[in-house]
């Protein structure tokens, strides 16, 4: 891979950092995606850049060879999202990723790994890593990884999550692992009444609660279980037997 980096390197640190006039995708009045890059290949790391460079919600704004680095960079540009490798030469990248959400618990961080190692997958997640993306995927899975572990979300690669399922079955199986249910028990009530025609004040007389409260309740259902209106959730209160028809 033969990719230019256009950033400027921070004498103090060692390692590259974007400044504001040099973020060619931060345009006035918008606010783009942070990344900050850790991987020891500088061969590596410019390949990562050219990839998010290519869409403008998202900005890398420096990397780093070590894990002493990347603490140093972390604590002084606090990144929405820190793009990991697992193996560093002087830390390993969970460590790192303990560190910075020890003293930044907001922070996010994906390790990325040319392993597929199941332990390694457990441990960063118990390392507190909100993805994990396998260094062969395409530039367009780790693109998606970004987003989603910027919004909010948790993201594993597809070639590692049948792994991960599979243990899970196995342990939901085995007695191992509680289900939850998708409806709690005031949800499942609610949705009863709401199925049984019963009106927003009158379901707040018989629940104890609020109208607003009602209203909150109702919303909240209709988004869990992806319906538009009273007649869908009716239709699946229904379909479901918690009413008859």
């Amino acid at each position: 891979m033969s990719l230019s980096s256009e950033s400027k390197v921070d004498s103090s640190l060692g390692t590259s950092v974007e400044h504001p006039q040099d973020v060619p995708n931060a345009e006035a009045g918008s606010k783009a995606g942070t990344i900050l890059l850790v991987d020891d290949y500088p061969i590596f790391r410019d390949g990562l850049r050219q990839a998010i460079a290519q869409h403008s919600h998202l900005v890398v704004v420096g990397d780093a060879a070590t894990g002493a680095d990347a603490l140093a960079l972390e604590a002084k540009l606090a990144p929405d999202l820190t793009l990991m490798e697992a193996v560093l030469p002087d830390l390993s990248g969970l460590a790192v990723t303990q560190e910075i959400l020890k003293t930044r618990p907001v922070a996010k961080v994906i390790i990325l790994s040319s392993s597929t190692s199941r332990h390694l997958v457990d441990e960063a997640l118990r390392a507190g890593a909100s993805g994990f993306v396998w260094k062969r995927a395409l530039s367009g899975d780790l693109i998606r990884a970004t987003e989603i572990v910027m919004a909010g979300g948790l993201y594993v690669s597809p070639e590692l999550c049948t792994g991960l399922l599979e243990d899970y079955r196995r342990r939901v199986l085995d007695g191992h692992e509680v289900v939850k249910p998708l409806l709690s028990k005031r949800e499942k009530e609610l949705l009863r009444l709401v199925a049984e025609g019963q009106r927003n004040k009158e379901i707040a007389a018989l629940l104890a609660i609020s109208p607003k409260s009602v209203e909150a309740y109702r919303s909240r259902l209709m988004k869990k279980l992806g319906c538009r209106g009273s007649a869908e959730l009716v239709r699946l209160a229904v379909r479901e037997g918690i009413v008859s028809a």
